[in-house]
């Protein structure tokens, strides 16, 4: 919480304030009003919020709020110490990007926030408050309608088109590095592969001795004929994305299709002493015939 509340007043103040554009969320609003006023972001960060936090003590757990509250409270206090000891603010003519990417990079580290559990504030509260509500509507498209709505209200305080332009960099940037943060760090693929019965135990050996690998197989059956059907389902990592399809290729009546998946929890342990003796037997054979085949090479 306070790593992230420090970058994040970081990449306002040095990033964004000296550049004239406002960020997605309240930091946008509390940036297009100091820029009205003069008053220190901070203020308007911590004041904006303050009611939506209320509001969430009785609608989301209190453990969430009481986090969001300590990250406004460090993040407005921040912003108030910048102002008054005037820290380092990055400015450059030549390169306008730079700041909306690192400012864009600062305020996508708040997803930090969003693993422990809590959040960055204002919109992120909102959108909390209204999932708990309407679960069952895309909530993401009114929080970004409403990020873009503020942006464009900035038009007017600005009255330059680049600082709209920079605004959507930023959004950009913040939106990607959040996606990063929030997905697992073990990348993983999984494979669903369609298969009749005359294949499957080609098609596990496969998995369990070449790849060493688990998989779970589910029975179903064809919509057309109702012939009997098996649906294996298995978890790779990145690398092993064209060795399972090299294997899969060896059977021409399945069917395979793959998808990226967020994370996974748990682990397959290949263990040599958990096989059954007929596996056993069949891997040794397996391993044989290949010792056969390279000395006839």
């Amino acid at each position: 919480m306070l790593i992230s509340a420090v970058i994040s007043a970081a990449g306002l103040h040095i990033f964004i304030y000296p550049t004239n554009f406002a960020p997605c969320g309240v930091d946008g609003i509390a940036t297009v009003l100091q820029e009205i006023t003069g008053i220190n972001a901070g203020i308007f960060t911590f004041a904006i919020n303050l009611p939506l936090l209320v509001a969430a003590w009785f609608i989301l757990k209190k453990r969430y709020v009481i986090y969001t509250i300590f990250y406004t409270l460090i993040t407005s206090g921040l912003l108030i110490l910048f102002g008054e000891l005037q820290f380092y603010q990055y400015v450059s003519e030549k390169d306008m990007l730079i700041p909306a990417i690192f400012g864009g990079i600062a305020q996508g580290l708040t997803g930090l926030m969003l693993r422990i559990g809590a959040s960055s504030g204002g919109i992120d509260v909102v959108a909390c408050m209204l999932h708990k509500k309407f679960s069952h509507k895309n909530i993401e498209n009114i929080i970004a309608l409403l990020s873009y709505l503020i942006v464009a209200i900035s038009y007017f305080v600005y009255k330059d088109l680049n600082s709209i332009l920079l605004s959507v960099v930023e959004i950009f940037v913040c939106e990607r590095v959040t996606e990063i943060l929030l997905r697992d760090r073990r990348h993983a693929v999984k494979f669903e592969v369609v298969a009749d019965d005359r294949d499957l135990k080609e098609i596990k050996r496969a998995i369990l001795y070449d790849l060493r690998h688990g998989a779970t197989v589910i029975n179903g059956s064809g919509m057309f004929m109702g012939e009997k059907k098996n649906v294996i389902v298995c978890i790779v990592n990145y690398r092993q994305i064209p060795e399972f399809l090299e294997m899969i290729s060896k059977f021409h009546d399945v069917f395979v299709y793959y998808s990226d998946i967020m994370g996974i929890r748990g682990n397959f342990d290949w263990r040599k002493e958990e096989e059954s003796e007929e596996d056993k037997r069949r891997r040794e054979i397996r391993q044989k015939s290949e010792e056969l085949q390279k000395e006839g090479d």
